[in-house]
Formats: C-alpha cells, sequence, structure tokens
C-alpha cells in the first residue's frame, strides 16, 4: 500500500470538499435571512438552532405577517431537518476508502453531546448521495430565498435597486 494518494482518491476528496461546502453554503444562507428578518424586526435570535426556529416562527405571529405564516414555518421545519446534515458536514471527519474497482465510500463521523455524554454518530456516503443532498438543499435555499424576497420586498424591509440582502451602511 502506497501513502501516495490516486488520482482517483484525489479527485474524489476534492469533489467531496466542494460539495461539503456548497450544502454548509447554501444552510447559512437560509440561517442568516432568519436573522437578518428577525433582527429587522426587532426580534430575538438566540444562538442554539431549536431556539432560533422557535424565534423565526413568531415572525409568522406578527401583525401584518400572518400570511407568511405557513412558508415560514415550512422553511423552519425543513431548516431543523437539515440541521444533523451541516453539523456533520461541518465537523465531521471524513475519511474516503477506495476499491481496485474505483468504488469509493466515505465514512464521516464527530461526536455529539447526547445529555451529558458524548455519542459517536458515522455516516457512510458517496459522491452520488452528497450530490443529491447538495441539490436537495440547493432547492430548499431557492424556495426560502423567494419567499424572503417576497417578505423584504412587500413590507419594505430592503429596496429593490439595493438588492436583497444588501444592506447598505454609511460611509465613515
Amino acid at each position: 500500500m502506497t501513502d501516495t494518494p490516486s488520482d482517483l482518491q484525489k479527485s474524489l476528496v476534492q469533489e467531496a470538499t466542494y460539495l461539503r461546502g456548497k450544502i454548509l453554503t447554501a444552510y447559512s444562507q437560509v440561517e442568516f435571512l432568519l436573522a437578518d428578518l428577525s433582527v429587522k424586526l426587532d426580534l430575538k435570535f438566540p444562538y442554539l438552532i431549536r431556539k432560533r426556529i422557535n424565534a423565526a416562527r413568531r415572525i409568522g405571529e406578527r401583525p401584518g405577517y400572518e400570511s407568511y405564516r405557513k412558508e415560514l414555518n415550512k422553511v423552519c421545519d425543513d431548516l431543523i431537518e437539515y440541521d444533523e446534515m451541516r453539523n456533520i458536514m461541518a465537523h465531521g471527519f471524513l475519511m474516503l476508502t477506495t476499491d481496485k474497482k474505483g468504488n469509493h465510500v466515505f465514512d464521516m463521523m464527530m461526536y455529539r453531546r447526547n445529555g451529558g455524554e458524548f455519542e459517536r454518530l458515522e455516516i457512510q456516503t458517496n459522491i452520488p448521495r452528497m450530490h443529491a443532498a447538495a441539490e436537495h438543499i440547493t432547492e430548499y435555499v431557492q424556495n426560502a430565498v423567494r419567499l424572503f424576497s417576497k417578505i423584504y420586498l412587500e413590507k419594505r424591509l430592503e429596496h429593490p435597486a439595493d438588492g436583497i440582502l444588501i444592506e447598505k451602511k454609511p460611509a465613515r
């Protein structure tokens, strides 16, 4: 056995790294939008994701925002579903195994707190599954951005000429 990775192994690790970044970026987009909207509406936005989701749900309970409640709740429910994937993509150790036929598997491992103890989470995946996950979360983000764009424009939280999400700060 050689310590030098093959071209196939290098390619697979490069693709996995790209897909991890794509998944993390997608999750972060929605996480930021929820925080930004909460801050603009003077709501608290706590650190822990479950508490953040509860804070974001309160947006749909505000006067004038009730019409967005169902869609906001869907964005929040789906974000919770993606949280574990985000955690393992961000914090998981990645190890690649290949065989002589070019088949591959990635083992991803991380520890998470379970009460007062730590448990080891291990998953196996491959490039096609990571592509599918990246496509799925990208579609979710596109739908969430459409909702937030609608809210920002209808509630005049951003000016269309400035572009959504870019708040111009005065020069110092």
